[in-house]
């Protein structure tokens, strides 16, 4: 497996979602000085990074659940609530204290099911950590 999934599940706000890429290139949504998507990644090295951990891959509730299944997460949960609204927002530590800024794009957050996204579930944490992510069992 590579350094982490190509679609990997991030829990954010007590939520699961699936992004439309790994968690080291998630792509902000704020508009530059040219009017354009700003190419950097969520993923700063000036904020506090997530963890990588296994969860049961169960649903929401009144969801079918996945028989012996454990999954394996980006955790952003122990981050302040202000810093889990940024990854929401997919915004930068900058963007994210001037909540007026202009996004170019929607953010790229799909809900999670356990069932429609069962492709995506991998059962091991990711061998090697890329830039700040870390790994926990």
């Amino acid at each position: 497996m590579p350094p982490g999934p190509a679609r990997p599940i991030v829990l954010v706000l007590h939520a699961r979602y699936l992004a439309v890429q790994p968690v080291d290139t998630i792509q902000r949504v704020a508009q530059t000085r040219l009017r354009h998507r700003c190419t950097r990644p969520v993923l700063s090295l000036d904020a506090p990074a997530g963890t990588w951990t296994l969860v049961l891959a169960t649903g929401r509730r009144g969801q079918l659940t996945i028989p012996d299944g454990l999954m394996a997460v980006y955790d952003l949960t122990h981050l302040t609530y202000a810093e889990q609204l940024r990854w929401h927002h997919q915004r930068c530590p900058d963007r994210a204290a001037a909540p007026g800024a202009a996004d170019l794009a929607l953010c790229d957050w799909e809900a999670f099911d356990p069932l429609l996204h069962h492709q995506h579930i991998h059962n091991r944490l990711p061998t090697t950590a890329r830039h700040r992510t870390q790994a926990r069992a």
